[in-house]
């Protein structure tokens, strides 16, 4: 696929990112210039008006789904990928943790693979948070490694960009929170998709409350729903619900 012709869906799963979304759009606008087609907003009817803002923005590639019957990241996800036309679509947070720059170096190695993921465990990748949150998050990823796969570092990282034949093949589960990417990952290799990690440099979301790191509880929480899921995963052989 030539990037250079190719045409660009960003998705952004929100909930409560008032103080983030208008600087992801603007420096996502600047970063991919005429590669981007559009830029999807998912907004599970956060309560700072977050779909609000976005949408007062005025910006024709922009569009803003603002959901009031469902609520999580992975539902967010699978609605938005599912509804994205460009031939390339790309998910991030829009907390400003994940530079959206660095958008643009994973759709360039588009050129010879299906998959681009950002990665902070291979060569130049780097997790900036507080140590014991990083080390945690290390830790899971090594136990995911271990049980699917050791090919693969970043099991975890939630930003991604793929051709769109790919997420017609291998939908995201809309199911749970996070854990909906180590499970398309696994999928993915299971369908022997081509894939790449790429280095990036992740860090502390730039203004809000995160909706992890700022509660540890919540956080072990989760990674025991994680770490319950990657072993379904491992023992069901890759079958995935929809």
């Amino acid at each position: 696929m030539p990037v250079a012709s190719a045409s660009v869906s960003v998705v952004l799963p929100s909930y409560n990112e008032r103080a983030n979304i208008v600087e992801a759009i603007q420096r996502i606008i600047q970063s991919l210039g005429p590669l981007l087609l559009e830029i999807i907003i998912v907004d599970d009817d956060s309560p700072d008006r977050t779909w609000e803002a976005a949408e007062q923005l005025h910006e024709p590639k922009c569009r803003v789904i603002r959901r009031t019957d469902r609520r999580g990241l992975a539902s967010a996800l699978a609605d938005g990928t599912r509804a994205a036309k460009g031939a390339i679509v790309v998910w991030l947070d829009c907390d400003l943790g994940i530079p959206p720059e660095d958008i643009l170096r994973l759709i360039e190695k588009l050129d010879k693979y299906e998959v681009a993921i950002g990665s902070r465990y291979v060569k130049e990748g780097m997790d900036t948070r507080p140590k014991f949150r990083a080390f945690l998050s290390l830790v899971f990823n090594t136990y995911t490694r271990l049980l699917l796969g050791r090919h693969f570092w970043d099991w975890t990282s939630g930003f991604a960009a793929a051709r769109r034949d790919v997420l017609e093949r291998i939908p995201l589960s809309p199911n749970g929170f996070g854990e909906y990417f180590v499970e398309w990952v696994y999928a993915c290799t299971k369908q022997k998709v081509t894939m790449i990690e790429v280095p990036y440099r992740y860090g502390l979301r730039k203004a809000g409350v995160s909706k992890t790191d700022g509660n540890i509880w919540r956080f072990l929480q989760l990674s025991f729903g994680y770490a319950l899921r990657v072993l379904a995963i491992r023992i069901g052989g890759g079958s995935r619900s929809s």
